[in-house]
């Protein structure tokens, strides 16, 4: 989260819009959003996690989600897909690096 907050401006800037999708409650999603001033919408999949299941990460054994972040232009075409579960900031500056390939630079 805090890479894709540190980048929220020049995603924006591109065109891009960030939202992060999360089995945890709203609120509980309200409370960390507060507490780490984040500026992009967080959304709850608690507790159908329809969306979780239909994008294939929710993990094995818990209604929790592994950390993976899709990258979609603005025809929703998936563009980009960054699955590292030990380096958090390769998902930010990954999809930055695919919204510039969908801006043009």
């Amino acid at each position: 989260m805090r890479g894709f907050q540190q980048l929220h401006g020049e995603l924006e800037s591109l065109g891009a819009r960030v939202a992060g999708v999360s089995a945890d409650t709203w609120a509980a999603l309200n409370a960390f959003a507060e507490q780490n001033g984040v500026q992009f919408q967080l959304l709850s999949d608690w507790p159908a996690m329809k969306t979780i299941e239909a994008f294939g990460v929710r993990r094995d054994g818990g209604p929790t989600a592994m950390r993976v972040t899709f990258v979609f232009d603005a025809a929703g075409v998936l563009r980009g897909v960054v699955d590292d579960p030990r380096d958090m900031n390769a998902h930010a500056q990954g999809a930055l690096k695919v919204v510039r390939e969908i801006a043009g630079g």
